[in-house]
């Protein structure tokens, strides 16, 4: 193997992942101070400033205030017995080049199809989104949560100077933020990355990883997130995704499915499908549920909210007044469901396909308190955040 690997997997896989993703009430107003997080580390705590009566106040974990608050959640050591940290050792240990995607096979035995990241700045990413927040104001908080894909864990030794670094575009975004919350889920995957965190035959992580990243979320926003054990755990067989389809169909990853392990909710919610324009879609009406069954396996991921190209609006059974708009590409549908028990509203919009509507107006309007931006590194760094500036914004 040689040099030039790199630039075709790079470039190639970027330009096939990036296809991929694409295609796959009045209430009380709450609000918590802006915040912004940089420096070199993307876990840097933030302090509340001082908010007015009435309004939620967070105060987070190190900070100067008094009032700081410990994180919750449950315990990453041990979920309900279903894992346990450490106790595997997954990188991979073999590798080859195939179709311009990485074939290999970890310490288990076990085949996966993985992307080299091409690396990029992310500039315009956190430019974009420090333009949201001046147009949305100091009443909404603003977070960022930018998620890494498998190469950041699990490429064979020899393979990994071929890789660029997603921890570099991370906190290069977050050290550019402006008033915004930024969401260290690099470190919270990491720890947990000998765990069944990401898929090994899809582009997607698995939602154990999800959860992960969600928990890391709501702890910064001080949002109730439930232990695993407290949702129902579901599984499905024979599942193989799409790098099978970028792997020029490989059978070693066709032959060597995985089972697909996701979870549902416990607290009451009802989910109400629109179109691009916000327009009810009657013709989805039936569905009222975030979870849409596929008869392939191989379309497991695309369950959630069955697939990108809807605005969902999800109403819950929590009065707390706090009203979640989650801006994503597909990584992100994954973690909605670990949402239902922290919000009393979530608006689940597709950036790729957001481009009817005015992104600040669309939160003014519904009196939305907060907004997560979520999106792994592929997407962050290359067209899909290009597409915010029109699709957000209107530029």
């Amino acid at each position: 193997m040689n040099r030039k690997i790199k630039t075709i997997t790079a470039a190639a896989l970027c330009v096939s992942l990036l296809a991929g993703c694409a295609e796959e009430t009045v209430g009380s107003t709450a609000s918590v101070p802006e915040s912004s997080s940089q420096g070199e580390s993307s876990t840097q705590q933030t302090e509340s400033s001082d908010a007015g009566s009435g309004d939620i106040i967070i105060s987070f974990p190190g900070s100067d205030d008094e009032s700081s608050v410990e994180s919750s959640g449950g315990q990453d050591s041990d979920v309900s017995g279903e894992v346990e940290s450490g106790d595997k050792e997954l990188v991979g240990v073999d590798g080859v080049e195939t179709n311009g995607l990485l074939k290999m096979t970890d310490s288990e035995g076990h085949v996966w199809g993985i992307s080299f990241y091409g690396g990029g700045s992310g500039d315009d990413y956190a430019a974009y989104l420090n333009e949201f927040k001046k147009k949305v104001g100091d009443t909404v908080n603003v977070f960022n949560m930018v998620v890494p894909t498998q190469s950041a864990f699990y490429l064979p030794e020899k393979f990994e100077s071929y890789n660029a670094s997603h921890l570099n575009s991370i906190n290069n975004i977050a050290n550019q933020l402006e008033g915004i919350i930024n969401v260290d889920a690099y470190s919270a995957l990491e720890e947990h990355k000998n765990e069944y965190i990401y898929t090994r035959t899809d582009h997607h992580w698995m939602p154990l990883g999800a959860y992960y990243a969600a928990k890391a979320f709501c702890e910064m926003a001080q949002i109730e997130i439930k232990d695993l054990d407290e949702y129902e755990k579901k599984e499905i067989e024979g599942f193989v995704g799409t790098m099978y389809r970028f792997s020029g169909y490989d059978v070693d990853i066709k032959n060597d499915p995985e089972t697909f392990i996701y979870y549902k909710p416990s607290t009451d919610y009802t989910a109400t499908y629109y179109t691009t324009e916000f327009k009810e879609d009657y013709s989805a009406r039936y569905l009222d549920s975030i979870f849409i069954y596929k008869d392939d396996p191989g379309e497991s991921y695309t369950m959630f909210l069955g697939g990108d190209e809807k605005i969902v609006k999800i109403e819950t059974e929590n009065k707390n007044g706090r009203k979640l708009c989650v801006f994503k590409d597909s990584y992100g549908n994954a973690e909605i469901p670990f949402f239902v028990d922290g919000f009393e509203e979530i608006y689940v919009c597709d950036v790729r396909y957001f481009d009817n509507l005015n992104g600040p107006d669309f939160v003014k309007d519904n009196g939305i308190t907060d907004v997560l931006f979520t999106m792994c590194t592929f997407s962050a760094v290359g067209e899909n955040a290009e597409r915010m500036g029109e699709n957000l914004l209107g530029k």
